[in-house]
């Protein structure tokens, strides 16, 4: 133990409440990591079947409240970004973050410079928020994750989410404790929760039925005629491709124009790549 040499007197002494506190600290710490450590298997298992069963949004919200239970965590964030458009896509959010700074989030747009949106666009792994603390930011772009700090979301990690129709998002957890014992958090979480998300984003895609996919509507001949033209072919090219008329390659085109709700070719060319409705995939169908 480091003594500590009073000042004004010759008597080196370790005070009483240095013993005191580093105990309750290393307490503290040690009965973290024990709790970390016991995370229930028949748990998980339980909140997967659980999961499978939901029928409503409000049945995941309680299932995303047993899993940040689970893992000790008091925050939890999923989000699920659809690229419909690339000017406005749609964000499907189930949380419960302190309504200030949600709301404060919102109106200040800091959608564009969270770093752990940025971060879940390109990556598969999870990351632990304080990777982002060590890194440079913008002196004209908002610190997200200072600012986070500030209402109350000390520490937390993210899992990123993909989906089929090119969607994106993360299944974030959060703590106010700035004691928590985060690594250790970071690590069973990440051990623990890869094997519920899955289960999590398909049910709640299945749940939210009113979101159909552009592909499920469009026919093997509309997917293909949007293929070649998304390539530069023009009406008669594609035509000749497929072994048709021109006026049939037209109405398949219109067709797909009302189906994506667009107003042109091009759109629907970019509106059915950004929603997965056309890919390279089809021509082995």
């Amino acid at each position: 133990m480091t003594q500590i040499k009073l000042i004004g007197s010759d008597v080196t002494k370790t005070p009483d409440w240095c013993y005191i506190t580093r105990k309750k600290h290393n307490n503290k710490l040690g009965e973290q990591e024990m709790n970390i450590k016991n995370i229930d298997a028949n748990g998980i298992e339980k909140i997967i079947n659980k999961i499978k069963t939901c029928d409503n949004n409000k049945d995941i919200n309680q299932c995303l409240s047993e899993m940040a239970k689970i893992i000790h965590c008091e925050y939890y964030l999923f989000a699920i970004i659809y690229p419909h458009s690339i000017i406005k896509p749609d964000v499907s959010i189930i949380d419960n973050y302190p309504e200030k700074w949600r709301k404060y989030y919102d109106d200040a747009g800091l959608l564009e410079y969270d770093p752990v949106v940025d971060y879940s666009k390109s990556h598969h792994s999870p990351i632990n928020w304080n990777v982002f603390e060590k890194k440079t930011i913008k002196k004209e772009s908002p610190n997200v994750i200072k600012e986070a700090q500030e209402s109350g979301l000390i520490t937390g990690f993210s899992f990123p989410i993909h989906t089929a129709s090119n969607g994106f998002g993360m299944l974030s957890f959060a703590h106010s404790d700035k004691d928590i014992y985060t690594d250790s958090l970071f690590l069973h979480a990440s051990t623990n929760v890869p094997l519920m998300l899955p289960s999590l984003v398909d049910n709640y895609q299945k749940i939210n039925t009113t979101r159909k996919k552009s592909d499920s509507i469009l026919t093997k001949r509309e997917k293909e005629c949007l293929a070649w033209a998304s390539e530069g072919k023009s009406t008669w090219d594609i035509s000749k491709i497929l072994g048709c008329s021109e006026r049939t390659v037209t109405f398949h085109l219109t067709n797909t124009q009302m189906k994506l709700n667009t107003t042109n070719r091009c759109q629907s060319i970019s509106k059915a790549i950004l929603t997965g409705a056309i890919n390279c995939p089809y021509l082995k169908n």
